[in-house]
């Protein structure tokens, strides 16, 4: 079966030592892996690109399908080591990322548009989170070219946005939405404030910006001057925050490719994010969990806030602006 929702970023496989001294080796993430957690309440036919080394653990190849997704778009690179990373949580739930694989290497062994499934390029949307500004351009344009109805939602990376907002602008108005979390958000545009994070980044082009504040929920803001403010779904118990946010984007692209408004899949967005924080790595989907979904759906439609005036939703506590 074709997938409807395509990953194109990584697989990273991680080592994680939470504050407590537990540790959690050979953990299966990476920036596609918890997206396609998010994207899984809304839909069984998942796709990923990203590439692996052959020390790839055959475990981690059938979490990923007994999760529903095709794994025709994982490129194997021969010799090469599938990517790593040391996971290291403070006290104050902060996370420090330690590649342990090059840059250099991780960037050379990505997937190039010619290696994705030709059953792929049909999907009703797509994550991605890949590559400079250049090398989005033009894997984005080459999309459009074979699937001009797809919906785009592009995962910024934070080595690539320091003071390039003007590098990125075609970026932003090539894709269908642009979420940065609040990080990103500051490096791109040189400030903290919520209100000139959304001037800058929709006044560059962009249709939909949806920013990520983690515990405090999402903002979303549209060039067509709506906003939504988007509480966190509470998840039945917090364990590894590592993937919220790619989960997030995830939920949101699998809503707009649906045909949802923003706010709708804002709300699917949250509700997705909360199932990647549940547990270490990635959770099983029976019917149990995909009713719970519903239910998390339900209660972020609840609790959700539309206006035309960004300052209705300002200050945020704990956020500048």
């Amino acid at each position: 079966m074709a997938p409807e929702f395509v990953t194109i970023s990584n697989l990273i496989i991680d080592d994680i030592v939470l504050a407590d001294g537990r540790s959690f080796m050979n953990t299966l993430g990476g920036a596609g892996t918890h997206t396609l957690v998010g994207m899984r309440p809304w839909s069984g036919a998942l796709g990923f690109v990203a590439y692996r080394g052959d020390d790839l653990d055959p475990l981690h190849r059938s979490f990923l399908e007994a999760m529903g997704v095709d794994l025709r778009g994982v490129v194997l690179r021969p010799g090469q080591r599938t990517a790593r990373a040391w996971q290291l949580f403070e006290p104050d739930e902060r996370r420090i990322e330690i590649f342990r694989t090059s840059i250099e290497d991780f960037d050379r062994a990505k997937p190039q548009f010619s290696e994705i499934p030709a059953d792929y390029l049909q999907a009703r949307g797509f994550h991605i989170q890949w590559g400079a500004p250049g090398e989005l351009v033009q894997l984005i344009t080459q999309l459009r070219a074979v699937n001009p109805s797809a919906r785009i939602i592009c995962e910024p990376a934070l080595a690539h946005l320091a003071g390039a907002l003007d590098a990125n602008r075609p970026v932003l108005t090539l894709v269908d939405v642009f979420s940065p979390d609040r990080e990103e958000a500051r490096a791109l545009v040189g400030s903290d404030d919520i209100a000139t994070i959304f001037s800058c980044l929709l006044g560059a082009g962009a249709r939909i910006v949806a920013l990520r504040m983690g515990a405090l929920g999402s903002l979303v803001g549209t060039a067509a001057g709506e906003f939504v403010r988007v509480p966190a779904v509470p998840p039945r118990a917090i364990v590894d925050v590592t993937g919220a946010g790619n989960a997030y984007c995830g939920g949101f692209i699998a809503g707009i490719g649906r045909g949802d408004e923003p706010a709708l899949a804002a709300a699917r967005a949250a509700a997705g994010a909360s199932f990647a924080i549940e547990q270490i790595g990635v959770p099983r989907f029976d019917d149990a969990k995909l009713a719970e979904a519903a239910r998390r759906l339900e209660w972020a439609l609840e609790r959700i806030t539309i206006s035309r005036d960004l300052a209705t939703f300002l200050p945020i506590a704990g956020v500048p602006g």
